[in-house]
């Protein structure tokens, strides 16, 4: 009697509480439209297939049986993807609450692996909760028309999975794991860091940790990892090939890191394109580049219009200049860099030397125009950081990483959270040393070493090609405080 009635709390802690809080806030809140949620609805070239497939299937569904109308301003099926999208998150987070009990009552009492469980439960809510009540964007993801809605919850979900496949290395582990990883970065490309974690935690737990050395699993996980980037890939290009009557990935890739080196760029650097002047493929491309940076430098879009945070030109480092003020400057740059100059400039460029290609062939044309310019731009810069040259690029590259590991467990304003953030991580380092090496509790290590590495790859990833904010930042929050606390529990 007494282990049903304890059944019963485990449910509701675990269950019925993330049920009423994100069904709860679907109904009050309805559907959120985003900046981006038009390309989603639209199936833009620059889209990954899942989230555009999924919004079209439940269209289709309403289609067919003639349901109409609107919902909260929008067309009533979006209301019914904030519905499917808050389920997954209910069934995410109770998921990760039974998931932590588990492990919790390997290492504890009952009591206490039970409040370990609610505590999972608690901060996955309470990231919610951040967003929703307290950060300017005023919604929660689960709420919204926009990848994260997907990817978030399906991250904790690899997590949970990447753990049992290392305690447990099975078929079904592994085939669950790949299917995961192939899934996320079809819906979202950041998410090709699951692919990095995997395969960075396979190197360390199958080659160099002696207690758990085996090479076959090592070679089998690589084995894998390459698969799923052929499987994402295929995927992606049969999706536009139905779509768009073309075999290729989707556009865009090139513009997160585009956009950052041309905030460092320099007149001069149009002498790397003279080269192509004369070709078939992109004649006069110095030209282009020059009427993208003369742009850049009427709208004041470069770095050295970051009147604060580059104060000592070139010489600006985070050790010495405003680093923060800087990758804020940057922060307002970078979308319209890439949506308002590079993206009509290159469409002009591609007309008026292109005229006779069709709609989705100029688009394509556009893109390898995009990719030719980072081409150039990133091995002048990369090659030049190895030269002591490129130190403006080198500068952003650091100050984006730096605000990428703060905004993972906390934010960038005010400043005092910068110094929080690096004494949080200090406190989580710690006690992983305390619960794996004085504690010996191996499972709780293992979950603490996976959560780490997942937010050390994304910060690095996203704060060398892309910009990051706290949507791109805050997979595995919820997950970082609650081994924290069990570090600190157990």
């Amino acid at each position: 009697m007494k282990k049903r009635l304890n059944d019963k709390k485990l449910i509701f802690l675990y269950l019925i509480l993330p049920l009423v809080f994100f069904m709860g806030l679907a109904v009050l809140d309805g559907t959120v439209w985003c900046v981006d949620s038009q390309s989603y609805v639209s199936m833009d070239f620059t889209r990954e297939p899942v989230y555009p497939l999924f919004l079209l299937g439940i269209r289709k569904v309403f289609e067919f049986f003639d349901f109409a109308g609107q919902m909260y301003g929008q067309p009533s099926y979006l209301f019914c993807a904030v519905i499917i999208q808050s389920l997954l998150w209910v069934y995410t987070t109770a998921r990760l609450g039974f998931f932590a009990y588990k492990v919790a009552r390997d290492n504890t009492y009952e009591e206490r692996a039970r409040l370990v469980g609610f505590l999972a439960v608690f901060f996955q809510i309470a990231v919610c909760v951040l967003n929703r009540f307290i950060a300017a964007r005023g919604s929660m993801y689960s709420e919204c028309i926009m990848t994260e809605s997907l990817a978030m919850p399906l991250f904790v979900l690899f997590n949970i999975r990447l753990f049992m496949a290392l305690k447990d290395y099975s078929k079904r582990n592994l085939t669950v794991l790949f299917l995961l990883c192939v899934l996320i970065s079809s819906i979202r490309k950041q998410m090709l860091i699951t692919l990095l974690i995997w395969g960075f935690l396979s190197f360390v737990m199958h080659l160099l940790w002696k207690r758990t050395r085996d090479f076959r699993k090592f070679v089998e996980t690589f084995i894998l990892v390459i698969l799923a980037v052929i499987c994402i890939s295929v995927a992606d290009r049969s999706y536009n090939y139905v779509l768009r009557g073309h075999f290729v990935e989707h556009t865009g890739n090139s513009k997160g890191a585009l956009d950052t080196v041309l905030y460092t760029a320099k007149a001069e650097d149009a002498s790397l394109y003279e080269k192509y002047d004369d070709s078939e493929d992109y004649p006069n491309l110095s030209e282009l580049y020059t009427r993208i940076y003369d742009v850049l430098i009427k709208q004041e879009l470069t770095i050295d219009f970051a009147k604060s945070g580059y104060e000592l030109g070139e010489e600006s480092t985070v050790s010495n200049s405003d680093w923060v003020a800087m990758a804020s400057h940057y922060a307002d740059c970078y979308d319209v860099i890439g949506f308002d100059v590079v993206l009509p400039i290159c469409e002009e460029y591609v007309a008026e030397y292109f005229p006779n290609l069709d709609e989705v062939s100029a688009q394509l044309k556009e893109d390898a125009v995009e990719k030719v310019l980072l081409k150039e731009l990133i091995k002048k810069d990369v090659l030049g950081i190895f030269k002591g040259e490129s130190k403006a690029f080198f500068y952003v590259f650091k100050a984006n990483v730096l605000k990428a590991f703060v905004i993972s467990v906390a934010n960038i304003s005010p400043k005092i959270l910068i110094t929080a953030s690096l004494i949080i991580y200090i406190l989580y380092l710690t006690l992983m040393f305390r619960i794996g090496v004085l504690r010996k509790k191996e499972d709780i290590l293992l979950m603490a070493f996976i959560v780490i590495t997942g937010v050390f790859i994304n910060s690095m990833v996203t704060g060398s090609m892309i910009f990051p904010q706290p949507r791109y930042m805050c997979y595995s929050m919820g997950l970082f405080y609650l081994l924290i606390s069990c570090d600190i529990l157990l």
